[in-house]
């Protein structure tokens, strides 16, 4: 479980420049701490995720406000809903039932990063 239940968890890899990058667009207007922020390369950042290794990196995972693992695209949602701006993107792709349509073009895109990354750098823990 999050330190604090009511703040969302997210799980990312820092050493993706890809990932690194969009992360830090997102902190950067998280200036409220609405989030938690774990790097996957800090040693305990999954402690009580129930993820392994090897999940994480394969997507993107969040535990909500409730406690709730969640990855994908609904993961996404969790975090542009505590956004400024982005939360008007997390209530219009809930809203419209777009999660569910959209997850196909998000694991394709997560599988292409998780061979490129991981199958060249060996994908170890820091």
């Amino acid at each position: 479980m999050p330190d604090s239940p009511a703040r969302p968890v997210v799980f990312y890899d820092g050493n993706c420049p890809i990932c690194r990058r969009e992360i830090a667009g997102y902190q950067r207007l998280d200036k409220a701490g609405a989030i938690e922020w774990r790097n996957l390369h800090d040693p305990g950042a999954l402690d009580g995720s129930g993820l392994s290794w090897d999940q994480a990196m394969q997507r993107f995972h969040c535990r909500d406000e409730h406690g709730v693992l969640r990855g994908g695209v609904d993961a996404f949602t969790v975090v542009w809903s505590h956004l400024p701006y982005w939360h008007l993107l997390a209530r219009t792709v809930r809203g419209l039932g777009l999660v569910r349509p959209l997850e196909p073009l998000y694991q394709w895109y997560a599988n292409r990063r998780y061979r490129r990354r991981c199958r060249a750098e060996g994908c170890e823990i820091d």
